[in-house]
């Protein structure tokens, strides 16, 4: 049998510690996904922060592919980091080596347009988004030329039975609703990686304090990362922790791991207590409940969805 081509992939992120996770699958799987670039974007820390996460990740995890730096405020509200969930640096109380990578760019909405239609016609890509929108909205409104190019938009954000960052919404959708707004509305075929699927996968404490203490040379600081989250407030009394942003990258390695739906979502760009609720039209009888996306609803197997992380971990260690 002919192997598959790897997957063309970008990823657009604001690490953050389950950001950290995706990247490290990115980096476990570059057999099957051939990461192009990753662009940041305020939201778990400040611009700053999680482009110096972002550069010291690709060092550690030996990815070797630009690293572009983008905008540091939502399109229209004040920016709200979450140092309460992911510490001031944005991944918890972990230090990284420094790498003393610089940024490819700081203008990663030009940075994107020129890696997309520097492709072969042919070639399509898939973006990832795991933080908020803005970067994304910006480039398909200003460069509307690459959407034929974008093949798949597999994004983390969302939920279509309550939020995280609000009763309502989730965080990445909730800190910038107009962003997530254009980019639902775009056109592109697009998969929402949200709460309902991604509060149903992570770690024990076990398995956090394993990657910890192991003597992985590339783990032990992913468990460290993790047992972060163990002591802030969410998590304090919880005995798995959710890794949110991975999930967008298991879901495209391993998509019969999920159930999904086809549903019409619409997002609250509102300023009252659903502002940033991403809100699913489940209505059986609409013949034509407007654009529809893929919505991952469950994690069909939380067992395999631990041991896909945990081998994906242990083959970064062998390689290190």
């Amino acid at each position: 049998m002919e192997q598959q081509k790897p997957l063309n992939l970008i990823i657009d992120c604001d690490p953050g510690v389950d950001d950290a996770v995706a990247l490290a699958l990115a980096a476990a799987f570059r057999d099957r996904l051939r990461l192009l670039a990753i662009t940041t974007v305020a939201g778990n820390q400040t611009l700053e922060r999680v482009t110096a996460n972002a550069l010291n990740l690709s060092a550690l995890l030996g990815l070797d592919v630009p690293v572009a730096s983008g905008c540091a405020e939502p399109l229209v509200r004040e920016k709200a980091p979450a140092a309460d969930i992911h510490g001031p640096t944005g991944l918890g109380d972990c230090r990284l080596p420094e790498s003393g990578r610089r940024p490819a760019s700081d203008n990663a909405v030009l940075f994107l347009q020129n890696t997309i239609l520097s492709l072969p016609p042919e070639e399509g890509v898939t973006l990832v988004p795991i933080g908020p929108l803005t970067n994304i909205a910006l480039l398909l409104k200003a460069f509307p030329e690459v959407k034929p190019r974008i093949s798949h938009i597999c994004l983390m954000g969302g939920g279509i039975n309550g939020g995280n960052r609000t009763a309502a919404a989730e965080f990445n959708i909730w800190a910038d609703p107009e962003a997530a707004h254009m980019v639902f509305t775009a056109g592109i075929p697009l998969t929402m990686c949200g709460l309902d699927a991604t509060m149903q996968g992570g770690l024990t404490r076990p398995q956090v304090e394993g990657l910890r203490t192991g003597g992985g040379k590339v783990s032990a600081y992913f468990g460290e990362m993790l047992d972060f989250y163990f002591r802030s407030l969410n998590y304090r009394n919880r005995d798995v922790v959710a890794i949110h942003d991975a999930t967008t990258l298991l879901y495209l390695l391993y998509p019969d791991l999920f159930a999904t739906a086809q549903l019409p979502v619409t997002v609250d760009c509102g300023e009252g207590l659903t502002r940033g609720m991403t809100l699913a039209d489940r209505r059986s009888f609409l013949e034509d409940g407007g654009p529809r996306v893929t919505v991952l609803t469950d994690v069909k197997d939380p067992q395999r969805y631990q041991e896909i992380l945990l081998d994906a971990m242990a083959r970064l260690d062998q390689g290190a």
